[in-house]
């Protein structure tokens, strides 16, 4: 294991509170039945293992550091966005319009 900078602890940091993201965001607003529940945490598992093989790929390699913590960082708003979409269907499907 190699000691890591203050900057690549930093990426760490980040990225460990961008796991926190997704899963807020399926309790806060996430539908409540299993169907299109089941399919939004697919799209919250995915994030996270993008976000977990980026924070390991941190801690494995200096020079590719800022690009996985980016990567991280567009992982987690990609789906972050493809969760709002997928909210945004069960709704129309269950005919709620919040």
């Amino acid at each position: 294991m190699r000691e890591l900078t203050l900057l690549e602890t930093g990426y760490l940091a980040g990225l460990l509170l961008l796991t926190l993201v997704l899963p807020l965001m399926i309790s806060l607003n996430g539908p409540r039945t299993a169907r299109p529940r089941r399919s939004c945490m697919k799209t919250v598992w995915l994030g996270q293992a993008f976000g977990a093989f980026a924070g390991l790929t941190v801690l494995a390699s200096a020079p590719a550091a800022p690009f996985a913590a980016v990567s991280g960082l567009m992982s987690c708003i990609g789906c972050a966005l493809v969760l709002v979409r997928q909210f945004q269907a069960a709704r129309a499907a269950s005919g709620r319009s919040d």
